[in-house]
């Protein structure tokens, strides 16, 4: 499994994916809240691609996923009441996370949100920020279950889709390698790893 940076070859793959995911929602086996023909359509894939920020996860050259990532903050994040106090510079967010419905219960949704968070390691980002509708619980338990936090829910018209309620959602990246250290030491944390009173003075 190798997450890249996606090419011209991948749109007709990636569109697919989109179009899977329709199939899924119209006939009610998942709650994702997109719309066909409004969003995700081959458009969405194709500007991304043109900006350079669409990325694939390929499974033995098959594309499985696809994700926008980048530091466009959406109009709609003013309204959001983010907790971590950040820089536009300092900010990554993760766009249009779509997995192949048939290839679902695999983790390529958590693989990719790993991926994410060490891109933005990479680029000097410590602020985690993305979005989901209401109506996607399994999307919002994921990110939650990831380390998320929900920070409010926007109304709103989003990607052409009326009537959202945009779940906004961050991770601290500080915060989490401040967690990995041990508070006594500084030494990463193993599992079992506990110090003594006598080592703690």
């Amino acid at each position: 499994m190798e997450i890249l940076k996606a090419k011209e070859t991948d749109i007709d793959d990636i569109e697919r994916i989109y179009e899977h995911i329709h199939d899924e929602e119209e006939n009610g086996r998942a709650v994702i809240g997109w719309i066909r023909n409004v969003y995700p359509v081959r458009k969405t894939a194709e500007d991304a691609l043109r900006r350079n920020d669409l990325f694939v996860m390929k499974e033995e050259n098959e594309v499985v996923a696809a994700a926008v990532i980048n530091q466009i903050q959406v109009e709609e994040y003013k309204y959001a009441r983010w907790r971590v106090e950040a820089e536009d510079s300092e900010v990554m967010v993760l766009h249009c996370l779509a997995v192949e419905p048939s290839k679902k219960n695999k983790g390529y949704g958590k693989k990719f949100v790993a991926f994410y968070e060490d891109y933005a390691r990479r680029c000097g980002c410590s602020s985690l920020r993305m979005d989901t509708n209401a109506r996607n619980t399994r999307a919002r338990k994921l990110y939650q279950k990831l380390g998320y936090e929900e920070t409010g829910i926007v109304k709103c018209t989003f990607n052409g889709i009326p009537d959202i309620q945009l779940v906004c959602l961050e991770k601290d990246l500080d915060a989490e390698e401040v967690k990995m250290k041990c508070p006594y030491c500084g030494r990463e944390m193993c599992e079992g790893q506990i110090h003594s009173f006598n080592q703690i003075k």
